[in-house]
C-alpha cells in the first residue's frame, strides 16, 4: 500500500508523485503541515487495511462502520470510534496504534498511522458533506477524477530561453525535462562520448553490442547528421524486432507451456505469436492496429483467408488471449477454468490498461474506483472466448492455417507413400507365405491338408485337436506371424525391406506439415450469460451484468455501448467493439500506458515509474505534462512505435552522460528529474547474446521453432530433450541439440515456464505467472559465480582468445586492442593494454609450468596453447567486469 504522507513536500510535488514515493522528498523542508482531510489522505488507508470488515459486508464486524465520518462518530457496540482532536481517546487510534486492528499480519505502515493521528488531531475532517446512503460513497470524488482516468490532454510545449548551446534543447522531450530542472537550478548533465552513445543506443534499439567497425564508423562520422544516421540504420535492423518484441512478450506473458506445479505441458505452436511480435516490430506496424489484431484477430477475419499471410498473421495475433497459464487441458475442473480466465484478464488488463483490474475479482478494488461489477462487466467482453459451461481445453483451441497448396501436396506424397507402404506389405505376406509353403510341403499330403485347415480357421474357433496339431509343428506358423517376424526367418529380405521402409519415412518427411495457430476458439459457442460471482467463486453466480468499460473510465465515453452481440459476425464481436474503443485516440489509458512503457526501456524508468499500475497505488508521473504531451503526439502521429523511438533517442536528455553529482544526487538521487542517463545492466538475453555476438558464433537466423531446454542430471536448465514423468520431472538420458543449433539470439530459446535456461535464470529472466511489467535487476553472488564457472561462459573466452589469435597472430598488442573492442567498443587506454598484457604475460607463464602430466605434455609439444589459455582467462576477466555487463 503506498504511503500518504502527512507534510507538503516539494519535490514530489513539482514531479507530480505521490507523497513519499521518491527518497528525494525528504531533502526539502515544508513551512507548515498540510491539511489532512478524509476523503483524500485517510479513506485510502482505511479502505484497503478496513473495509473488507467494517464496510463492505451487510453486516460490519462489531457493527462499526469505517465508510463514512459520521458513521465513526456513531460507532458500533464499543461506541464511537473517534473523537476529533483527541486521537489518544479514539477507540480506532487506539486499536491501530497498537497492532490489534487491522487483524492478521498486515498491519498499517508508520507513515499511515502519522497520517491516520493527524487527520483525528486536526478534528477528522472532511473535504465535503457526505452522503446519507453509504453506498452512494462506495467511489469518491478524489478516486474518480485521479489523473489517470482523465482524458489525455494537450499540452503547450514550455520555451526555455537560455539553453545552453552545448546542450541544446532538441525535441519537445527537452523542453519539458529542462523545464522542470530548472525549477531545481539544474540543467542537463553534459553528451556522452560517442563510444558510449553508440553502445547505449544499439543496445536499447536491437539488444546486441555494436561491433568494433560499427563504433569506430561513428566516432570517425564528421557529418552533422552522424547520431541520426546510425539511429535510423538500427531502427531498419531486423534484430530491432527481436529486441523489442522481448519486451512486449514479458507483458503480454509470453510463455511456451501451460504452467502448473506438477506437469507443465508445452505449448507446441506458441512460437508463433512471438514471430508475429517479431514481425509486427519490424514492420513498424501502428500501435492501435497491434492492439486490435492481438484481441480480436479472429473477429476482423469472419470468414478467414487462409492463403492470406496477412490474415495468419491476425489470427496468430490472438495468440495473446492463450498466453496467460492454463491448467485445464489435464484437470479441466470449474476452478480451473474461472483461474485460466482470471489470469487472462490480468495480462490484458496490466499491459494494455496498465491497471491491475483483477484486483476487483473478489470485492471491490481495494484502492482504485473499480468495482465488482466493474471486474465483471469487464469479464463479460471476454465470456464468450471463455465460457465456463462449454470450456474447450488449450488443444482445443488451435486453428488448422494449412494452406490447400500444402495440403494438396501433402495428399499428393502421402498417396506416393501409402502406395509404397502397400507394395511393402505385399512383400512382405509374399516371401511369409513362402516359408510357410516351404515347411508345409514337408508333410505328407494328408497331414498337410489338416495342417492347413487348422491355420485357415481364426484361433478362437480351432477345436482342441487342431489346436494340439499346429502346436505339433511349431515351425509352422500363420503368414502374419511370420511376417511380423520376418528377420527371424530371413534376416536378408528383411533388411532389404527395412531400407524400402526407411525410405518411405523419408518420403513422409517431406510432406509439408500441418500448421495450427493459438486462437480465442469463440466462434459457434453460444454466449453465456455473464453474471458477479459471490467472492470471485464460479460456483455462486449472483447478479447478471452486461459487458462494458469500467465505470470510472466510461465517464468520457459518452454515447459508446458495447453491443451485446454483432449482428455482423459469427462470434459476438465484442472483442472486436473493445478493442476499437480502446485505440479510438481518446481513451485515457491506451496511448499512455503504451509511451510509458517505451520510456522506461530508454531511459530506465518510467514515467510513471509503476508500468502495470497507473491506479492509485502505483507511482504518480514525474512529468505529467511531458507523458501527455508524449501521448498525444504517439496518437495525432499514427501510432507509430519507431518515431517514438526516433523522438526519444535522438533528445539531449538521452545523450547524457551517466555521471552522478553530489548536487543532483542531493534532490534527485532515483534520477527522476532525468538530469543525467542512468546506469543499467543488461538483462539475460542480452547477456547471452552478447557472449555469442563478440565471439562471432551467434546464428541470426530469425523466427521457427524455439531451442529446447531441459534440466541435466544436476537440476541445471540446459539445452536438450528429455522425457517428462506424469508429475512433470524429467527423466532417462538426454538428446542433446547439437551444439552449433543453440546458437540463436536468446529470443528463440524455448520459454518454459518450468524448464529455463540456467544462464537467463541467474540473470533475472522473469517467470511469467501470468507476466511481467518490470524485471528485476538483482547484483546476487549466484550471477558472479556463474560468469568464473559456467561452461559456456568458460567456453566463449575461449572462443574469444581463439578469435583474436586468428585475426593477429603472434601480435599479443594487437590482440588485447581486438579484445576490448569487442567487448567494450573502445581500444585499452596505455594503462589498461599494459595491464592486460602483464597479466596474459603472467598467466602464460603459469600455465606453461604448472597443470597436468599430460596438460604439460601439450605445452612441450606446443607452447602457444599456454598463451591462448592465458588470453581466454583475459576475455573471462573482462566478460566479467561491470563494462562488459552494465550500459552507461
Amino acid at each position: 500500500m503506498r504511503s500518504h504522507a502527512i507534510l507538503g513536500l516539494a519535490l514530489p510535488i513539482l514531479l507530480g508523485a505521490t507523497p513519499g514515493a521518491m527518497a528525494a522528498d525528504k531533502a526539502a523542508k515544508p513551512a507548515a503541515p498540510t491539511p489532512v482531510v478524509f476523503e483524500r489522505d485517510v479513506r485510502p488507508i482505511l479502505k484497503a487495511m478496513c473495509f473488507h470488515c467494517h464496510g463492505e459486508e451487510p453486516k460490519p464486524k462489531g457493527e462499526l462502520d469505517l465508510r463514512l465520518v459520521r458513521l465513526m462518530h456513531q460507532g458500533g457496540e464499543s461506541g464511537p470510534a473517534i473523537v476529533p482532536g483527541k486521537p489518544d481517546e479514539s477507540p480506532l487510534w487506539e486499536r491501530v496504534a497498537s497492532d490489534e486492528m487491522p487483524e492478521g499480519s498486515k498491519k498499517l505502515t508508520a507513515a499511515q498511522k502519522a497520517t491516520l493521528r493527524a487527520w483525528i488531531e486536526q478534528g477528522a475532517k472532511t473535504a465535503r458533506p457526505e452522503p446519507t446512503d453509504p453506498a452512494l460513497a462506495r467511489f469518491t470524488e478524489e478516486e474518480r477524477t485521479f489523473w489517470a482516468f482523465q482524458p489525455v490532454r494537450p499540452q503547450v510545449v514550455p520555451t526555455i530561453p537560455n539553453a545552453s548551446p552545448d546542450r541544446p534543447i532538441r525535441t519537445p522531450i527537452d523542453a519539458f525535462l529542462a523545464a522542470k530542472l530548472a525549477q531545481f537550478g539544474h540543467g542537463f548533465a553534459p553528451e556522452a562520448d560517442r563510444v558510449t552513445l553508440i553502445r547505449r543506443l544499439t543496445y536499447d534499439l536491437i539488444g546486441l553490442p555494436p561491433t568494433p567497425e560499427e563504433v569506430q564508423a561513428f566516432v570517425t562520422d564528421a557529418a552533422p547528421n552522424a547520431y541520426e544516421k546510425v539511429v535510423d540504420r538500427l531502427l531498419a535492423s531486423p534484430h530491432y524486432g527481436e529486441r523489442w518484441a522481448r519486451h512486449w512478450l514479458d507483458v503480454a506473458g509470453y510463455a511456451e507451456s501451460e504452467g502448473g506445479v506438477g506437469l507443465d505441458r508445452l505449448r507446441p505452436v506458441a512460437y508463433k505469436y512471438r514471430d508475429y511480435v517479431i514481425r509486427s516490430f519490424n514492420a513498424d506496424k501502428p500501435y492501435d492496429q497491434f492492439v486490435r489484431e492481438q484481441l480480436a484477430g479472429d473477429e476482423l477475419n469472419p470468414t478467414p483467408n487462409l492463403t492470406d499471410p496477412k490474415t495468419i498473421d491476425q489470427l496468430t495475433a490472438t495468440g495473446f488471449l492463450r498466453m496467460a497459464p492454463d491448467l485445464t487441458e489435464g484437470s479441466n475442473v470449474l476452478a480451473d477454468r474461472n483461474q485460466a480466465v482470471a489470469e487472462s484478464l490480468k495480462v490484458v488488463g496490466t499491459a494494455i490498461l496498465g491497471l491491475t483490474v483483477g484486483c476487483a475479482q473478489c470485492h471491490d478494488h481495494r484502492y482504485d474506483p473499480i468495482s465488482i461489477d466493474d471486474y465483471y462487466r469487464f469479464r463479460a467482453i471476454f465470456d464468450p472466448m471463455y465460457n465456463l459451461k462449454t470450456w474447450k481445453k488449450p488443444s482445443q483451441r488451435l486453428l488448422d492455417v494449412t494452406t490447400k497448396e500444402a495440403r494438396a501436396k501433402a495428399a499428393e506424397i502421402e498417396a506416393v507413400a501409402s502406395q509404397r507402404t502397400k507394395a511393402i506389405y505385399d512383400k512382405v505376406m509374399a516371401r511369409a507365405k513362402e516359408i510357410q509353403q516351404a515347411e508345409l510341403a514337408k508333410l505328407e499330403a494328408v497331414e498337410r491338408k489338416r495342417v492347413e485347415d487348422a491355420l485357415a480357421l481364426e484361433a478362437a474357433k480351432r477345436s482342441k485337436e487342431q489346436v494340439a496339431l499346429l502346436e505339433k509343428y511349431p515351425n509352422i506358423k500363420e503368414v502374419t506371424t511370420v511376417g511380423n517376424a520376418l528377420e527371424l526367418y530371413d534376416p536378408k529380405t528383411h533388411q532389404q525391406l527395412e531400407k524400402e521402409r526407411a525410405e518411405v519415412a523419408k518420403l513422409r518427411e517431406t510432406k509439408p506439415p500441418t500448421e495450427y495457430v493459438m486462437i480465442p476458439a469463440e466462434a459457434g459457442q453460444p454466449i453465456p450469460e455473464s453474471a458477479v460471482m459471490f467472492r470471485g467463486d464460479p460456483e455462486q453466480p449472483k447478479a447478471k451484468v452486461a459487458p462494458g468499460e469500467l465505470e470510472v473510465l466510461a465517464q468520457h465515453a459518452a454515447g459508446w455501448t458495447l453491443p451485446a452481440k454483432s449482428p455482423n459476425l459469427p462470434t459476438s464481436g465484442r472483442r472486436l467493439a473493445y478493442a476499437q474503443y480502446l485505440t479510438n485516440g481518446k481513451h485515457p489509458l491506451t496511448a499512455r500506458v503504451m509511451v510509458n512503457r517505451i520510456w522506461m526501456h530508454h531511459f530506465g524508468k518510467g514515467i510513471v515509474a509503476t508500468p502495470n499500475e497507473f491506479g492509485m497505488n502505483g507511482d504518480r508521473p514525474s512529468h505529467p505534462e511531458l507523458l501527455d504531451w508524449l501521448a498525444d503526439d504517439f496518437v495525432r502521429n499514427g501510432w507509430q512505435i519507431k518515431r517514438l523511438h526516433r523522438l526519444m533517442v535522438t533528445s539531449t536528455a538521452y545523450r547524457q552522460v551517466a555521471t552522478r553529482t553530489p548536487e543532483l544526487d542531493a534532490i534527485d538521487p532515483d534520477n527522476r528529474l532525468v538530469g543525467r542517463m542512468s546506469v543499467r545492466r543488461l538483462d539475460a538475453e542480452s547477456v547471452r547474446d552478447s557472449l555469442l555476438a563478440t565471439t562471432g558464433k551467434l546464428d541470426r537466423t530469425m523466427f521457427g521453432k524455439s531451442m529446447p531446454v531441459t534440466e541435466d542430471l544436476d537440476g541445471r536448465g540446459v539445452f536438450g530433450i528429455r522425457e517428462v514423468n506424469i508429475f512433470g520431472k524429467p527423466y532417462g538420458p538426454m538428446t542433446k541439440v547439437p551444439e552449433a543449433e543453440t546458437w540463436r539470439r536468446s529470443i528463440y530459446v524455448q520459454a518454459s515456464r518450468s524448464m529455463v535456461l540456467s544462464m537467463l535464470d541467474t540473470f533475472d529472466l522473469p517467470v511469467m505467472s501470468p507476466n511481467c511489467d518490470q524485471r528485476r535487476t538483482t547484483n546476487v553472488p549466484p550471477q558472479s559465480l556463474l560468469m568464473l564457472n559456467d561452461a559456456d561462459v568458460v567456453k566463449a573466452s575461449e572462443w574469444l582468445g581463439e578469435r583474436v589469435t586468428k585475426e593477429h597472430p603472434g601480435k599479443l598488442d594487437l590482440q588485447i586492442d581486438r579484445l576490448a573492442k569487442l567487448l567494450f567498443g573502445a581500444a585499452p587506454t596505455a594503462e589498461e593494454s599494459q595491464l592486460y598484457r602483464s597479466f596474459v604475460e603472467q598467466q602464460t607463464a603459469y600455465f606453461s609450468a604448472n597443470g597436468t602430466p599430460q596438460w604439460l605434455a601439450k605445452v612441450k609439444k606446443s607452447p602457444a596453447v599456454a598463451r591462448n589459455r592465458a588470453l581466454a582467462l583475459l576475455a573471462q576477466t573482462l566478460i566479467s567486469s561491470n563494462r562488459f555487463l552494465y550500459v552507461d
